[in-house]
């Protein structure tokens, strides 16, 4: 529902269309039922209900994560989310989870946060991963029940962790990264997939010239990009939710990354058509057409060695995002968490071993294997009978990109204006219809407009 990605598509995309590996899953088709049993039914898990014991609580959740392919908007993984529940009601006998399925998104995360200022909230529910900083007040440790809290990658401990407690049960992820063919890195280059945006102008622009296709390609999402503002050591908040992209060093780092767009089309890199691109799936298309060299994907979207038109899809590779120096290093990661609400007595005791169950490593590998997405535990990476075949043939450099991930802020001016104002800005430079400066300036001026209008208190640049 990420990262994050989630994100990697346009604001109203993001959030409401279930979108794979980027970490920004929308909304579900359906709304589902409180409590019941799916109309009486004894079987041990059913759409509406896990496990059938006397300690009910209701569990608010998306039908992108049923046990039953029918109602599932994901059905390739409904029988590792079957497996998952089975498993927690079998160990669990003597409790039952009570699916509420949502049907809005944008009133799921609004929903929650209000009734738990009232106390009103779930037992427990799903949450996006960038919804979890504004709930972490009123979200319940979970340490007793997750073993080995360090197994986590870095950016999991910085977004659900609070003061050593594990507030949300992060069970997937997804990443951004360059997909590049060898065979003409290695004719036009050193071999060595570009490090640095010099390296990427460098090789981009001779492949461009020598081969009359594409150097490097992107769509128009936030989340691709926002890495190389990210690498920079860039912030768009502080810890207030205040945003900050044009104080003192964030602004060089935001000028920059866009002034490299506008280098990658002025040196022949990037066509100008991307600034009208928001189908991942177009790049890998492209890609496997012979149509451009290198483009930023996700781990999941892109699955270049699958892709039926490539005649020779093992020249493809990933790498780390390039980054304006060769020591940085930075990618977008989203994804999905159950956290708990409840405090104590035995409904807290049943809804934190059920969110602990999404992450106990054989479930949270089972699901990531069905789903195509990643694992925030670096030891399920470590599990050989999980992502066999080609179409998981970089895993193990996934692992090693996850641990330079960063996850989209959960301030409410982040959805409500930078994410659309990064990708408009970023439009404007790709098609050349402004200036770096003059549309970093425009996205400034915007954002601190809708956080002034929303709060009553400009913040300034």
């Amino acid at each position: 529902m990420s990262e994050d990605t989630s994100t990697d598509e346009q604001h109203d995309q993001t959030r409401r269309t279930f979108l794979l590996a980027t970490g920004a899953i929308g909304t579900a088709a359906v709304a589902g039922c409180v409590g019941g049993d799916g109309g009486g039914s004894d079987e041990l898990v059913t759409h509406e209900r896990i496990g059938n014991g006397d300690v009910e609580f209701d569990h608010w959740s998306s039908t992108f994560y049923s046990p039953d392919e029918d109602e599932s908007l994901q059905p390739a993984a409904a029988s590792a989310m079957r497996a998952r529940f089975e498993e927690w009601a079998e160990d669990n006998p003597e409790y039952q989870a009570n699916m509420v399925y949502q049907s809005d998104l944008d009133q799921w995360e609004s929903q929650l946060v209000q009734r738990a200022s009232s106390n009103e909230a779930p037992p427990s529910s799903t949450l996006d991963s960038v919804w979890v900083p504004d709930n972490r007040e009123y979200l319940q440790p979970l340490n007793d029940y997750v073993d080995d809290i360090d197994d986590f990658f870095p950016f999991v401990r910085e977004t659900a962790m609070q003061d050593g407690d594990l507030l949300a049960a992060w069970f997937y992820t997804g990443l951004r990264c360059l997909y590049y063919r060898t065979d003409l890195v290695e004719e036009y280059g050193d071999g060595e997939p570009p490090r640095t945006w010099s390296d990427l102008l460098d090789v981009g622009g001779a492949i461009a010239e020598g081969e009359g296709i594409d150097g490097f390609t992107l769509q128009m999402s936030a989340l691709d990009t926002l890495p190389f503002f990210w690498g920079q050591g860039g912030e768009l908040v502080d810890d207030d939710g205040v945003p900050v992209l044009g104080n003192e060093d964030n602004y060089d780092a935001l000028l920059s990354t866009f002034q490299f767009f506008q280098d990658l089309v002025d040196q022949g890199v990037t066509p100008t058509r991307v600034g009208t691109i928001d189908d991942p799936d177009q790049l890998g298309q492209e890609g496997a057409n012979g149509q451009t060299a290198m483009f930023i994907g996700s781990n999941s979207r892109y699955q270049i060695s699958v892709e039926p038109n490539d005649d020779n899809p093992e020249r493809w590779d990933v790498a780390e995002l390039p980054m304006r120096e060769a020591d940085q290093f930075a990618t977008g990661v989203g994804g999905w968490t159950e956290g708990v609400y409840a405090e104590d007595g035995e409904v807290a005791d049943a809804a934190k071993s059920f969110a602990a169950k999404a992450v106990e490593p054989r479930a949270m590998g089972r699901y990531c294997e069905a789903g195509s997405q990643l694992p925030t535990r670096a030891s399920v990476f470590d599990d050989d009978d999980l992502f066999a075949g080609d179409t998981f043939r970089f895993q193990d450099k996934f692992r090693g990109f996850l641990e330079n991930g960063v996850a989209r802020p959960s301030a409410p001016i982040y959805s409500q204006a930078i994410e659309a104002e990064w990708v408009t800005a970023k439009e404007r430079v790709f098609t050349q219809q402004s200036s770096p400066e003059s549309a970093v300036q425009t996205m400034l001026n915007n954002i601190d407009e809708a956080y002034d209008g929303d709060s009553g208190s400009g913040y300034g640049y």
